[in-house]
């Protein structure tokens, strides 16, 4: 299900954006709270509750509206929903994680790491996708942490050496540890492994990388 341009809720939420971007940030916020009182159904109410959950000042308020989006969303049949729960989850993790509740804030962010590959291949995806990544790492709970290749990135950037890093920083940035990204990475290393730009050292070091992300 998408968002329809001409949906009332839709608008509102809309106009609400360009007021705050204005900012004119109590007209964005009565703008977004008439689009929650206005919602006919939880598709229209999920995306209201989401914009409110923007103009929260309380953390804890935040955290209550993301969660009444999330759990709005989840009501509203169909498979096309999942392409939202990656965001949805990745702001209740942020929110918990800003209220220092670290097992929740994990516990989100996994679900969303979970649910990403329902997210497109393209910048929003991307963004969504790392957000994810950066507060599993923060969590110290990104379980596909490879010590060999972040060495190697960290060597990479120490010496300024472009090239590889082309290669390889879009996987490695937005791997939240699915299959399909695991898949990514593999590409990457073994699209900089037949590129032959590296030292004979770094080069075997790759070659050995790619084998052990195989297996």
């Amino acid at each position: 299900m998408d968002f329809d341009p001409s949906n009332r809720i839709v608008q509102l939420c809309a106009e609400g954006m360009n007021a705050e971007f204005e900012g004119r940030l109590e007209a964005s916020e009565k703008l977004f709270k008439q689009a929650w009182e206005s919602a006919s159904d939880n598709f229209e109410a999920f995306i209201a509750a989401h914009y409110i959950a923007r103009r929260q000042n309380s953390l804890t308020d935040k955290l209550t509206w993301n969660l009444e989006s999330f759990e709005l969303a989840k009501k509203v049949e169909g498979d096309a929903m999942q392409k939202y729960f990656p965001s949805l989850c990745l702001n209740v993790g942020k929110s918990y994680e800003d209220l220092g509740q670290n097992q929740e804030a994990i516990q989100y962010y996994q679900l969303g790491a979970d649910y990403a590959d329902a997210l497109s291949t393209n910048p929003y995806g991307n963004m969504i996708k790392s957000g994810i990544t950066e507060g599993l790492k923060r969590m110290n709970a990104l379980e596909n942490q490879n010590p060999v290749l972040d060495s190697l990135i960290d060597k990479w950037c120490e010496r300024k050496e472009l090239k590889p890093l082309s290669f390889i920083l879009p996987a490695y940035v937005s791997n939240a540890g699915t299959p399909l990204d695991k898949g990514k990475i593999i590409s990457a290393l073994s699209y900089l492994s037949a590129a032959k730009c590296l030292n004979e050292e770094d080069q075997k070091i790759l070659e050995e990388l790619i084998i052990s992300f195989q297996h």
